[in-house]
């Protein structure tokens, strides 16, 4: 982070965390509003708070309502701090402040929670920040002119405890009895657990926490209905996890460091652990760990919008005319739902064409627990990227979709993401007949073990729309240097996830017959002599892989103006490798042009023939 930061307020809005305040080493006031950009995976000041107006606080409560985030009372300043009654309003889209309705009176530690379109505080600090309180207030936020109303007092008061909700309850976890030498009271951590049900209006206790805790605030958070508390005074280097339903609580991981206050939330399926005390609040940092916990991660959905205020009576409004009904628009070709069930698994070293250029090129590789032994890897590993498909090396493989629709892929592959979610070497590039497809264009999130992703930045689950059934070429692109390629997996079912190894090999036929494959023994990786002379041998037999020849329908009129085989920016010759014959590839993938242009009679008929040509070719090699 920019800042280091611990005690920090931190809220998640459209996958991105915004961080308010904290302590800095020495517990000095951190006044300034951070935000970890999902995508970029950057960190920035977006703006400042100071003290002058109560902005620059610690200890208070929070809730986002749309893009407005409520900072509710809290403490003032750096470590000790008065305690205010205060409430500020920032926005996150237009980043400016106003002022909320004011506590009835100052609060700071407490729990603070929206339930209903309700603004709930419960429990935390007296105004002195000495001792216990119990109070509960509610604010209605379709009639904030009424103020905050008395609710059930909070059972067992303490402060420092964590706030969660989840199925419209309130949770309280854990927090700490006594605070700065209240009279009579000892300061200790609890593990209690207690939940408030606003539709009974009424306070039970739950199963209580691993461990007695208290400061994981800014790191509690809900991911798919369980609650998540990272760090805190005793479980120090604990990810804890409660599962509502069940009233059960786990340990989900343990962390490198004992952190106290750290901010933590799970986006695109990664655990993200910033700032927090180590080991003790004094000591704050700014290092951030990331780690990859979900492989399924739920799709990104737009926040609830903010709360409009009550709307003034309206006159009735004057007669309008019918209106004229607009057709619904047309959906992308290939986007529709497929008549028959698909399953494709195809290991990555049995291609149909393998492309390099002077720079680099996929090599068959053996690699620890990879399926069938063997994978694909780019090298030279020397950390390059390619956005594009232009000049970088291509894989593809010719496989049978027996319905057009959209079809979900999955890619087995092993990367080099670190601690900080960030790689060199984990994204791969993915198109349908020489274009890059705009629902698979990236797949990333490859750590340094093999794992199975469908992640994409712009969606967690990548397709391919074939707008053909039958014979149709999945490509794939080096964008990174140095993955590790060994499987893909392509389904017509959204809620597959392929585990281990993968399903069994299929290129989509019933009688498909895995090829015998060599690995390689030259020092670059490719081909050896007696494969290059069997290529030569069989292309010469069979004129309709020449390029040269004016009546090969593989090759496209224009192929030397794009780049095909040949990258038209760079002027260097892309070498096509094919399983036992050379084929010439194109970026274009429309119903009139491309590797399989024409109409659909061509396009069935030329499939086929090619589909056994390529298929016979494997079998001479397996026999």
């Amino acid at each position: 982070m920019k800042v280091s930061r611990v005690e920090a307020t931190t809220v998640e809005y459209r996958d991105d965390i915004y961080v308010f305040n904290g302590f800095k080493p020495g517990l000095a006031i951190a006044d300034s509003i951070e935000k970890y950009d999902a995508a970029t995976r950057q960190w920035s000041i977006i703006g400042s708070t100071t003290v002058m107006n109560d902005t620059a606080m610690t200890h208070n409560g929070v809730v986002r309502v749309g893009a407005d985030v409520w900072l509710i009372g809290g403490r003032v300043g750096r470590h000790p701090g008065r305690v205010s009654k205060k409430i500020w309003i920032f926005n996150l889209n237009n980043r400016k402040w106003r002022r909320g309705p004011d506590m009835p009176r100052p609060v700071a530690a407490g729990g603070a929670a929206l339930v209903n379109n309700k603004i709930h505080w419960f429990g935390g600090l007296d105004a002195n920040a000495r001792c216990d309180v119990a109070h509960h207030y509610v604010l209605d936020l379709n009639a904030t002119g009424a103020g905050w109303k008395n609710s059930v007092a909070m059972p067992s008061p303490r402060n420092h405890f964590s706030t969660a909700v989840v199925g419209g309850v309130i949770y309280a976890m854990g927090g700490q009895y006594g605070h700065d030498n209240c009279p009579g009271k000892n300061t200790q951590d609890t593990p209690l657990v207690h939940a408030f049900n606003p539709s009974t209006n009424k306070w039970s206790q739950k199963a209580g926490m691993p461990n007695k805790n208290s400061h994981s605030e800014p790191g509690t958070f809900v991911y798919k209905n369980e609650i998540y508390t990272v760090g805190g005074e005793n479980a120090k280097n604990k990810v804890w996890k409660y599962n509502p339903r069940s009233n059960k609580w786990s340990t989900f991981k343990t962390l490198a460091d004992d952190l106290v206050a750290p901010i933590a939330r799970i986006v695109d399926g990664r655990l993200i652990v910033a700032g927090g005390g180590a080991p003790i609040a004094q000591k704050a940092t700014n290092t951030v760990r990331s780690l990859l916990v979900d492989n399924n991660p739920p799709a990104r959905t737009e926040p609830e919008s903010a709360p409009q205020p009550e709307p003034a009576p309206q006159p009735e409004p004057a007669p309008q005319p019918e209106p004229v009904p607009q057709p619904s628009p047309t959906p992308l070709p290939g986007s529709g739902t497929p008549n028959r069930a698909t399953l494709i698994s195809m290991e990555a070293e049995y291609f149909d064409v393998s492309t390099k250029t002077s720079s680099h090129q996929w090599t068959h590789v053996a690699l620890g627990d990879s399926s069938n032994n063997d994978a694909m890897i780019t090298t030279p590993d020397e950390g390059a990227l390619a956005d594009s498909a232009n000049n970088t090396p291509m894989l593809s493989y010719m496989v049978y979709f027996n319905s057009p629709g959209k079809h979900y892929i999955w890619v087995r592959g092993l990367g080099d993401t670190n601690n900080a979610g960030v790689g060199t070497s984990d994204s791969i590039q993915i198109g349908l007949n020489g274009t890059i497809a705009s629902t698979a264009y990236r797949i990333d999130q490859f750590p340094a073990e093999w794992t199975w992703s469908r992640h994409t930045p712009s969606d967690p689950i990548a397709s391919l729309n074939v707008v053909d059934a039958g014979v149709n070429m999945v490509n794939f692109w080096m964008r990174e240097d140095g993955l590790a390629f060994d499987k893909f997996v392509i389904t017509s079912d959204p809620n597959f996830v392929p585990t281990d190894h993968g399903p069994v090999v299929t290129d989509g036929t019933n009688d498909f017959l895995a090829p015998v494959i060599e690995p390689d023994t030259s020092e670059s990786g490719n081909a050896d002599d007696t494969d290059n002379a069997k290529t030569d041998e069989l292309a010469a037999d069979n004129s309709v892989f020449d390029d040269s020849t004016d009546n090969n329908p593989m090759v496209d009129s224009t192929a030397n103006d794009e780049s095909d085989v040949e990258s038209a920016d760079s002027g260097e010759k892309a070498e096509a490798v094919v399983s036992d014959v050379q084929v010439a590839t194109s970026e274009r993938s429309s119903s009139d042009g491309g590797l399989f242009g024409g109409s659909a009679s061509i396009i069935s008929l030329f499939s086929l023939f090619l589909f056994c040509f390529i298929r016979a070719g494997r079998m001479a090699r397996a026999d």
